[in-house]
């Protein structure tokens, strides 16, 4: 045998994402909407047409885990919270959706050829109810990571918005603050002239931040507090995810009036 057709039936629901699906350059997929299904003609002794054939359906598959799958879940889940909400969380699933997709794909790889090998026909459906009953679970596990991503940016947005709230109606300390990241993640702080700053205040906080056991963002947010400048400069030494979100949260907090600068 070395041609082998496969007719894969979908139902009503799948409509759109058969017609997005049908958008994209596809070689070995005909859809005939007549006839409610999609076929796939397979060269099995053909290892390159085998394996672009059956990629072009892991396409077809991953396009409806992503807008149906994943987002009934959440829908179905969440329902008190509101749709903007939904849709942030369906964001966030999405991206962690594209890291585990080498995972999916390989998942849905091995039961495809699973139908190629064994089957004339392939229910759409019934693949993901049956075949991929274990693997939908993954959906889920997804989704809910995604919740809780979205629960704690929501919560960090609320803090830094409140604390952009307090320094604002405080009376302003300094002019300029100069905060400098180290590479070891430690912060510097210095006035416009360029003198370290190590007033009392700030001393205190950083005592009780050591004793505490507070992490060196409390610190940063403590000075912040205690000296609520009108301007700040930064000076990035660390150059990761974790300073680049420190920018940025300076940046909410103090607008326009945020400067990065390179070490003197």
């Amino acid at each position: 045998m070395t041609n082998k057709v496969i007719h894969i039936s979908y139902l009503e629901d799948h409509d759109e994402i058969v017609d997005l699906f049908m958008k994209s350059n596809n070689k070995y997929i005909i859809c005939n909407k007549h006839l409610r299904d999609l076929s796939v003609d397979i060269d099995m002794e053909n290892e390159e047409h085998k394996e672009e054939a059956i990629n072009e359906v892991i396409d077809l598959i991953l396009i409806i885990l992503r807008n149906k799958y994943l987002k009934k879940y959440i829908w179905d889940n969440y329902k008190k919270l509101k749709d903007k909400e939904k849709e942030e969380i369906y964001k966030e699933a999405n991206c962690l959706f594209d890291k585990k997709e080498p995972f999916i794909i390989n998942t849905i790889y091995n039961k495809l050829t699973e139908v190629a090998e064994s089957e004339k026909d392939l229910n759409i459906d019934g693949f993901f109810r049956f075949r991929m009953r274990d693997f939908m679970v993954y959906i889920s596990i997804i989704s809910d990571i995604a919740f809780e991503e979205y629960l704690i940016r929501k919560d960090k947005n609320q803090f830094i918005n409140t604390l952009k709230f307090f320094i604002e109606s405080q009376e302003q300390k300094i002019d300029l603050l100069i905060i400098h990241i180290m590479r070891n993640g430690d912060f510097r702080f210095y006035d416009k002239y360029g003198d370290e700053i190590n007033n009392k205040e700030s001393e205190e906080m950083m005592s009780m931040i050591m004793k505490e056991d507070l992490n060196l963002e409390d610190c940063l947010i403590s000075v912040l507090l205690s000296l609520c400048p009108k301007k700040v400069e930064i000076i990035d030494d660390l150059k990761n995810e974790t300073s680049k979100e420190i920018i940025e949260n300076m940046k909410i907090i103090f607008e326009g009036n945020v400067n990065i600068v390179p070490k003197k």
